[in-house]
């Protein structure tokens, strides 16, 4: 399969995905699916119904073909399902998307598995027992590879045309929202996910770095690795990004004690008052096409001041 997950964004090649130019399956002539994933291929048949989801991006992708997965890997936080859909739906909880509960998944009689690479690779063999599982790359993914997901997905529930559809339709919204931002913007912005101790700097590589991108917003660090972990104040400094996006969770994050260190105020986007405070989910862990469109539109109203 194609990784897509190291390539730059821009909007020419999401509309060609869209367009399927980049096919997700090779198909049998007798009407099986054989469904190409990043561990192989899985033969599907029919129109699964019993659908559990191992990763949130594959939820929100499930909700926009009208699919209510069985179960979900919540991290045993069912509000988050309904932060991430925007309503609330009915599932059983197959625990963390770290180590879902395997027993779990398989009480539900599921007809299709969805997997992440990077978390599920080690139980493959096991969840591909219990039900025909496909894996791809959620947790790692940038847009692209988030957006070409939805195609297989669409494919392997026995609906290419819907997934055509929905990002058809996700191009069109997303071509809107960049539209909008201005065309001589040369700031570098940067998403920075906080935790107790230290600072996440996601970068071009990243989901949201690549969304970035594709709306006209230049990363403040360009790597192939998507994220850099366990950067301190002094690593923040250096990258001296113009605009700061630092996504945070209740109950206080090393931002808090970083704003009363003096060498704080050196970093461009706080002498500028480009420093906003983003909800830890929405910006780094749920990834997804409506998860971009959000972003897209919280940095046209919190950066830009525009609808």
């Amino acid at each position: 399969m194609i990784d897509l997950t190291r390539r730059h964004i821009n909007l020419a090649l999401l509309s060609a995905v869209a367009a399927g130019v980049l096919p997700p399956v090779a198909r049998a002539e007798q009407g099986a699916r054989n469904i190409a994933h990043q561990l192989g291929t899985t033969a599907i048949s029919g129109k699964p119904q019993r659908v559990v989801a191992l990763e949130f991006s594959f939820v929100q992708t499930l909700d926009a073909f009208g699919v209510v997965p069985v179960g979900i890997a919540d991290d045993n936080q069912a509000p988050r399902i309904e932060q991430l859909l925007g309503k609330t739906i009915s599932y059983a909880s197959v625990g963390t998307r770290l180590e879902p509960n395997l027993e779990l998944v398989s009480t539900l009689s599921p007809d299709l598995i969805i997997a992440d690479e990077i978390r599920h690779a080690a139980i493959y063999e096991q969840l591909a027992s219990i039900a025909p599982t496909i894996v791809l790359n959620s947790w790692e993914g940038d847009y692209a590879t988030i957006k070409q997901s939805a195609l297989i997905i669409a494919d392997a529930l026995g609906e290419p045309d819907k997934g055509q559809q929905a990002l058809a339709a996700h191009d069109t919204t997303m071509q809107a929202l960049a539209g909008k931002m201005p065309a001589a913007e040369t700031r570098r912005v940067l998403l920075a996910v906080a935790t107790p101790d230290a600072m996440s700097l996601h970068t071009s590589s990243s989901f949201t770095g690549s969304v970035f991108q594709a709306i006209g917003l230049m990363p403040a660090i360009q790597s192939a690795d998507a994220v850099e972990s366990g950067a301190g104040l002094e690593r923040l400094i250096a990258v001296k990004p113009d605009i700061l996006l630092v996504a945070t969770d209740p109950g206080g994050t090393v931002l808090d004690r970083w704003k009363d260190n003096a060498a704080w105020a050196n970093i461009p986007a706080v002498k500028t008052g480009m420093v906003f405070e983003v909800d830890r989910n929405q910006f780094a862990r749920f990834r997804g096409l409506r998860t971009a469109e959000m972003i897209a539109r919280e940095i046209l109203a919190r950066v830009y001041k525009a609808g």
